[in-house]
């Protein structure tokens, strides 16, 4: 189970104002930051009866079967740009850091380059955003680990009594 990403009030509209500025710019219909997981984490536009959630999840799954298309094509890196076109509508995905995906949608009629080149500013600008949040997560588990073990050994001292200096019995708590 997948738990929802917090992000500080400052960051968040940080966010919003990139996506607001990849929307204007590329004339997007809209745009949408997910997690690798593919949680969404803010959309900025007009979709529509689209299902934002699930085409989250599905882009997300779309950036994982390439990484292992790279990999098996002998990649160092996984790739870290998809562009699939439709009759009506394209969408153009882009790696954000290790965790985050950026998608825009857009009608066939903008040019791609347009997209690419105001998608690789975006990037940029959520970068900074996304590092500072891997940064904090990376340390999460190391922080949660050496508390929790502390927290415990309190715990377990108040519970149980101390040993008694006069017997080497256990004692025993029914």
């Amino acid at each position: 189970m997948t738990h929802p990403i917090i992000l500080p009030q400052a960051q968040v509209e940080r966010i919003e104002n990139t996506l607001d500025e990849l929307r204007a710019k590329t004339r997007a219909t809209y745009v949408f930051l997910a997690d690798i997981s593919g949680q969404l984490i803010n959309a900025r536009g007009s979709t529509g009866t689209t299902d934002i959630t699930a085409l989250a999840a599905l882009t997300a799954s779309n950036m994982a079967a390439t990484a292992e298309m790279a990999r098996k094509m002998g990649e160092q890196q996984p790739f870290h740009l998809m562009f699939h076109e439709g009759a009506k509508s394209n969408i153009y995905l882009s790696q954000v850091g290790n965790s985050f995906l950026l998608a825009v949608v857009f009608a066939t009629e903008v040019q791609i380059g347009l997209v690419r080149l105001f998608s690789k500013r975006a990037v940029d600008e959520l970068l900074v955003l996304t590092t500072e949040y891997e940064n904090v997560v990376s340390q999460t588990p190391a922080m949660m680990e050496s508390g929790f073990s502390s927290a415990l050994d309190d715990a377990l001292d108040a519970l149980l009594p101390p040993k008694s200096k006069f017997s080497g019995d256990p004692i025993i708590i029914r």
